[in-house]
């Protein structure tokens, strides 16, 4: 009668508690090794003494690109996320400019990086 009784309190307490496997931790780890975003290279180059451009390297998926114009030190224009890893940019003045990059995944994962500072003459 013992036996019974044990045996029928370990499958309520098995039922309760559930004895499937918790795939949610398993399912985020696997999201988040398997698709992480991250900038390769991002590169700036003069076109010529009034426009330069951007080109952004990254690895992820379903992949959006914002940049943050800086003229000596100051942000001076902000480009929305678009779908285009090239970005084009006319100088009205003179200085040092650099450019900060971001990429955003699908999943909203932001990540960024500072290309390298250009002296721009007119």
């Amino acid at each position: 009668m013992k036996e019974k009784l044990f045996t029928l309190f370990l499958v309520v307490l098995l039922l309760i508690t559930g004895c499937s496997k918790d795939t949610t931790k398993t399912d985020k780890k696997q999201e988040s090794n398997g698709s992480q975003v991250k900038i390769v290279k991002v590169m700036i180059k003069k076109e010529n003494s009034q426009n330069f451009y951007v080109v952004t390297t990254a690895n992820g998926n379903d992949l959006k690109y914002a940049y943050y114009v800086l003229k000596d030190n100051k942000v001076i224009k902000k480009q929305l996320y678009i779908q285009d890893s090239y970005f084009t940019y006319k100088i009205t003045e003179p200085g040092d400019y650099k450019v900060q990059a971001f990429v955003m995944d699908g999943n909203g994962k932001k990540v960024a990086k500072y290309t390298q500072t250009i002296k721009m003459e007119m």
